[in-house]
């Protein structure tokens, strides 16, 4: 096997951040008119593009400091986030986080990694009176739409020839990209779906369940 056939795609939000820092920054920040939009949501009666569109367009521009400054505060990163991606580094394997969040929050947690870790993600306009959600990397047109930041189009764009893919997430919104894998390491939400589809994957709580059983993804290989 050489080293570069490996590629792990990972998301942030309750992956590399242990919680939805989207969620957090709205549960904190959003008026309670943004609870009917999540519920919309939930109900895929909305997409997720629309949806975080309409809840981040209902906060005042005004307050954007003092979100940049929470989120920073409130993001913990999940153990053993530091031993994966020296072990990427040792096996020159590939690492690109894939993020539905904003850069405010998910730049400063990668920036002493930057030498391994490639990421795409999103940001927020605040020169109007209220937030306007920039888009990283819009669907393409293989996909069905309405993801937001879609990641199977980062992966179709990046994703190199002789590669084995590999899909760390946690959420719905990493199933497309799951579907793509050749291997997922996958927790709640994922994980669920990994089973229901019958997905190729292994459980993990913490980046060093990933260390440790890299092995079942690069033996694919």
């Amino acid at each position: 096997m050489k080293h570069s056939q490996v590629a792990f795609y990972c998301d942030f939000d309750g992956t590399i951040a242990e919680r939805d820092m989207v969620g957090v920054i709205l549960r904190r920040f959003a008026p309670p008119e943004a609870e009917r939009i999540v519920a919309e949501v939930n109900a895929k009666r909305r997409t997720v593009k629309d949806g975080v569109e309409a809840m981040f367009g209902l906060i005042p521009s005004n307050v954007f400091p003092d979100m940049e400054q929470y989120a920073r505060e409130q993001t913990k990163l999940r153990p053993g986030f530091d031993a994966f991606v020296a072990l990427c580094r040792e096996k020159r394997w590939r690492l690109t986080v894939v993020s539905g969040g904003f850069d405010f929050f998910v730049y400063p947690v990668v920036a002493p990694y930057r030498d391994v870790v490639k990421v795409y993600c999103n940001s927020l306009d605040a020169t109007g009176a209220y937030l306007k959600v920039k888009w990283g990397v819009p669907c393409d047109t293989a996909c069905d739409g309405g993801c937001g930041l879609c990641k199977p189009t980062v992966i179709r764009k990046t994703l190199q020839a002789g590669e084995t893919l590999v899909v760390i997430g946690d959420g719905v919104t990493d199933v497309k990209q799951a579907k793509l894998a050749d291997f997922v390491f996958a927790r709640d939400k994922l994980l669920a779906e990994c089973k229901a589809l019958g997905l190729p994957h292994a459980k993990f709580e913490t980046f060093y369940d990933i260390a440790r059983h890299s092995y079942l993804a690069v033996e694919e290989a």
